[in-house]
C-alpha cells in the first residue's frame, strides 16, 4: 500500500547521542490546516525508515 503522507515536519533526536528518533508528518487529510495543529500528527519512529531520497522517503508502517 502507498500512502502520501506529505513533508517531514519535524524531528525527534535523542540530545545525548545526537541520534534521531522519530520523524514527525502531518496526519490527516487537509495538509495546510494541520500546519497549524499537532494534533493528528504522524510520529515514524527511525528504525521504520527503510530509504531515503532527495525527494522521497520510504517507509514500513
Amino acid at each position: 500500500m502507498v500512502e502520501d503522507y506529505g513533508y517531514v515536519q519535524d524531528v525527534c533526536a535523542d540530545l545525548e547521542t545526537g541520534r534521531i528518533t522519530s520523524i514527525i508528518v502531518p496526519g490527516g487529510n487537509n495538509k495546510i490546516l494541520n500546519f497549524f495543529s499537532s494534533d493528528n500528527d504522524i510520529i515514524i519512529d527511525w528504525n521504520k525508515i527503510k530509504c531515503i531520497g532527495e525527494d522521497l522517503i520510504l517507509v514500513e508502517i
